[in-house]
């Protein structure tokens, strides 16, 4: 052990590597779907810190209902049940973090109007694009380690919560429920919120489980299109059979994807046509520096080729995300590549 001035313990590097490994830092976030039964969050959390190494979880996020919002706050934040299990799983000052401020419990709504339930097909796909849309912020962050809980809520919920986990989920988060016994659940003077002794820890369990993270199947799924549907729908058609691919037939100055039509600018046309030439089957794998004297080529143009590919790639995929299109040019790492199509000529 090594000792610096003030007679602090300076770590070891074996001792940061430790500390990495078992999560003990700010960076795991704790996403929960919530209904009338606040304390799926608190035996989750406990469950969760119990475990061998501890999973220390930094931030909570509970997808809530205004009825389920009121229900988090009364019974864990005022009565002051989410500050005492703080206490009892000697959390730090930037482990679970969780409270009625900022976005803890973020809402679900519907057309900028807050929901009291989800009851109708409307209202289970706004959910759907909530989770989804609110899901992708932490996904996207590499340094973020995420824990999904499906147990809270209505079924409808913690189902769309699983299936948003395994459409941009990685394969280093974890989707979990958990149970308790139901004379504990059902027990209300004192109400059980997590176990406090032996006897009680025996009764809760906290199961993984699996997902399939569909990101790993496509470099890009994290930018595909935003809404749920959308997703799902963009995912069947690249892993489906070549039946499945979207028909692409080109006319003067307009492309039809399937049965949609669309109107482009002469430049995009020019660019389209030279990314389905990439992107044939049989087209060799060429360097980037080599696409680009290949695109001043075909463009007929003497101007900077990385400027013109990059202006009208960028346009023609805002041209056909605006037109409603599900199938548009990659966006980084791969601004070349197309999702899978058929061409019709």
């Amino acid at each position: 052990m090594k000792k610096v001035a003030g007679g602090r313990r300076k770590s070891t590097p074996a001792e940061r590597s430790s500390a990495a490994s078992d999560f003990r830092h700010p960076s795991s976030v704790l996403i929960a779907v919530t209904g009338m039964s606040p304390a799926i969050l608190t035996e989750t959390a406990w469950a969760l810190a119990q475990q061998r190494p501890p999973c220390r979880i930094g931030r909570v996020i509970a997808f809530a209902t205004t009825r389920s919002r009121d229900q988090l706050r009364q019974d864990l934040i005022l009565s002051g049940i989410w500050e005492k299990l703080r206490h009892a799983l000697k959390a730090g000052p930037d482990e679970l973090i969780f409270s009625d401020a900022g976005d803890h419990i973020r809402v679900f709504s519907r057309r900028g109007r807050e929901l009291d339930d989800l009851r109708t097909p409307e209202d289970n796909r706004a959910a759907a694009d909530f989770i989804l849309e609110h899901l992708r912020q932490f996904t996207e962050n590499p340094d973020l380690h995420i824990v999904a809980s499906i147990a809270g809520g209505r079924k409808t919920m913690g189902a769309l919560l699983y299936a948003a986990m395994t459409l941009i989920g990685r394969d280093t988060d974890r989707v979990t429920h958990v149970l308790v016994d139901e004379e504990l659940e059902q027990r209300r003077n004192p109400r059980f919120y997590y176990p406090e002794n032996l006897k009680e820890a025996k009764r809760l369990y906290l199961a993984d489980i699996p997902f399939v993270p569909l990101r790993n199947r496509f470099e890009d799924m994290g930018r595909l299109p935003g809404g749920f549907s959308a997703l799902i729908k963009a995912y069947a058609r690249s892993l489906g059979p070549d039946g499945d691919r979207p028909i692409i037939r080109l006319e003067s100055n307009r492309v039809r994807i399937d049965d949609r039509l669309i109107n482009l600018r002469p430049n995009e046309q020019k660019a389209l046509n030279f990314l389905l030439h990439l992107n044939e089957p049989q087209a060799e794998t060429r360097s980037f520096q080599d696409v680009q004297r290949e695109f001043a080529t075909f463009m007929g143009q003497d101007v900077s080729a990385k400027e013109e590919l990059r202006k009208w790639v960028s346009s023609l995929r805002n041209t056909l995300m605006r037109a409603g299109s599900t199938w548009y040019p990659d966006r980084r790492p791969h601004p070349l590549r197309l999702p899978p199509f058929k061409l019709q000529r």
